[in-house]
């Protein structure tokens, strides 16, 4: 579930994302979800890596993610190919790939972001706020993949 942090943005300073079409030329979304990775982010973590998989700086702006050990890793590619995959991708690209997509995890919006668009390499987290959720004139929330942890 998504933790409260002690900071909350401004609505001013949330940088919505928008949520869009996937283009009718290039690659389709189960070819670029074959290419995505999962790596996460220090910026949103409360807790550094025991493995150096990422540069801990936690951003007290930032919202921080529950722990998932390295062996969770696995799952949690399944759900950036899932959201990779539906309905809920950003209007915005980087090359092949989109810079954002939402997933539902146990009943809470998360964002996936392309953190390298050289590798397809993505981070997610948690969207704490309603009014962080990406801008939808197409409907397609409602059509978002709904995963549950094991």
């Amino acid at each position: 579930m998504a933790r409260r942090s002690g900071f909350q943005r401004a609505g001013s300073e949330i940088k919505r994302g928008r949520i869009g079409e996937w283009p009718k030329d290039g690659p389709s979304q189960k070819e670029v979800a074959q290419r995505v990775t999962y790596l996460p982010n220090g910026e949103h973590k409360s807790y550094p890596s025991n493995t150096n998989a990422w540069v801990f700086g936690p951003k007290k702006h930032k919202t921080l993610c529950r722990s998932y050990p390295e062996k969770a890793w696995p799952m949690l590619r399944k759900w950036l190919k899932q959201a990779i995959e539906g309905p809920c991708v950003s209007e915005e690209f980087r090359g092949e790939y989109p810079a954002r997509a939402w997933i539902w995890v146990d009943g809470v919006l998360h964002e996936v972001r392309l953190s390298s668009e050289t590798n397809g390499v993505y981070h997610g987290f948690p969207v704490e706020y309603e009014e962080a959720y990406p801008e939808d004139p197409l409907d397609k929330m409602k059509d978002c993949p709904h995963v549950i942890q094991d």
